[in-house]
Parts: structure tokens; sequence; C-alpha cells
């Protein structure tokens, strides 16, 4: 165990739920990573931004830290220690981030054709995780995508716009701002949502989503939420009562100013 240390990160690393890397950028095989019955990577949980900073617990092999996030899960989390350094104390990140719904939008549409990737919030990727974890063989496209982590989630497409000042979760993001009546006018940003995927409003016809399989795009208004609500129940209030399988709400923050603490 560690005495009390903190880390500031370097260079965009995946934070897993498991202190295992090698198991899971190589797997059985070495040139695989396990996915889950969705064919999504079981372990990956998302990607820590430069300057973002973090309380280690413990050290737990070769390069590999526990760490702590409350503000994202009370579960032990695990990043390679190469992508971080040593600080001296904690300070506070994102304390006045300005920021516009334009401005977020604008970079959403700048990330249209990205790939989905379950835990990815940093479209550029990772290409250090060939070189600290190399596969044995070489990867096809799909799977290198994976093992760098080039990709975008559904809620990390807002992580990203917003350099990780908003929360990285659906679960968390639905505790964030407002629910909107069912005749309430729509805004830019303004998120449809229910637990498991985030869509965003982009104007009075469109959103903007990542999406398994098909990446970031845009699509009708109407049609996304004509689909979703075959399956779930629109509901202005959303609390923790709420069956999350069968119903969505929109909700709307206000992005005239983010402010870490507010999350």
């Amino acid at each position: 165990m560690l005495a009390s240390m903190w880390i500031e990160i370097t260079t965009p690393t995946p934070v897993l739920n498991t202190s295992d890397f090698a198991a899971v950028f190589g797997g059985a095989s070495g040139s695989s990573i396990p996915l889950n019955e969705f064919g999504h990577p079981h372990h990956f949980e998302f990607v820590a931004l430069k300057h973002m900073q973090f309380e280690v617990l413990d050290q737990v092999g070769p390069n590999i830290y526990q760490i702590r996030w409350p503000k994202y899960s009370e579960s032990p989390l695990y990043l390679d220690q190469r992508f971080c350094r040593s600080i001296i104390c904690h300070t506070q990140q994102h304390s006045n981030v300005f920021f516009s719904a334009q401005s977020i939008l604008n970079h959403m549409e700048n990330r249209v054709g990205t790939s989905y990737v379950w835990g990815g919030n940093w479209a550029n990727g990772i290409p250090e995780m060939l070189v600290y974890y190399p596969p044995k063989k070489s990867l096809d496209g799909q799977m290198q995508t994976l093992w760098t982590l080039q990709g975008l989630d559904c809620s990390g497409l807002l992580f990203e716009a917003t350099g990780g000042a908003s929360p990285r979760n659906t679960t968390h993001l639905l505790q964030c701002g407002r629910s909107l009546s069912a005749n309430e006018p729509l805004q830019p940003l303004d998120m449809i949502i229910y637990p498991g995927h985030v869509l965003f409003v982009r104007d009075q016809t469109t959103i903007i989503e990542s999406k398994s399989p098909f990446g970031v795009r845009i699509c009708p208004l109407e049609k996304r939420i004509y689909e979703i609500s075959q399956h779930r129940k629109f509901i202005s209030e959303w609390n923790s009562n709420i069956d999350g399988n069968s119903h969505f709400t929109i909700r709307r923050l206000n992005w005239t100013k983010i402010n870490s603490k507010s999350f």
C-alpha cells in the first residue's frame, strides 16, 4: 500500500476495471481483447485525459496503479503509470470552464464518422498501447481500433468535447441539469437519455450521437425519438425508482458555465 499520492495524466491513457492489462491487451491468443456478449471490451472504463488528476491507492503490479475517482465510480480502477507523473498535491481541475452549446456541438460534428468504441473518449486513440502491449501478430482494422481505443462511445462524445469537464457516463448525466416536459421546445445540446445511451439535440430537426455499430453520426431527430419510443416510454421526471429498461427522458444542462463542482 502506497502512502497518500497523486498523479497527473501526461498522455491520454485507458482506465480499466482490472489490473491485468496484459490479459486485456492480448487475451488468450495474444492478439485479441476480451469482449462481452454485446461485442464490447469487457474491461474498458474510460480514457483519462491529459491533466486529469487521480489519487493513487496502490501499485498492484509492474507499471500498474490502482486509482480512485469517486465522481465516476467507487469500484477499483487501474491505469498504466507510464502515462502519468507524480504531483505533490491535488489541484482543482476545470474550476471555471466556459463553453457554449454551439462550441461543443462544433467539436462533436468534427467527429462524425469516428468509430464507436466502448469506453472511448479520445477520438485520436492511444497508439502507445501497441508499443507497451504489443500484439503477437498483426491486427485487423477493427481490433487495432479497439486496441488503441480510437473511437468514442455515447457519453464519451460529450466528455471529449468538454475536455473532461462533464460527467463520463449516462448514470451521472441523468442526475445533472433538469428534465424537460413533453411539450417543452428543444434546444441545441439537450440530452435524450436513458441508462446506457445518450443522444444530443443538434438543431430543430437533427441529433448527433455515437452509437454502436455506426459510430458518430447525425440523424433525423423525429426518427430517433420514434425509434426509442417503440421500446421506451417518455418520462419527464427521472429518479432512481424509474425502470431504466423501459423509459427515457430529456434533460437540459446550463452549458454557459461548466463548473466541476456542479458534477
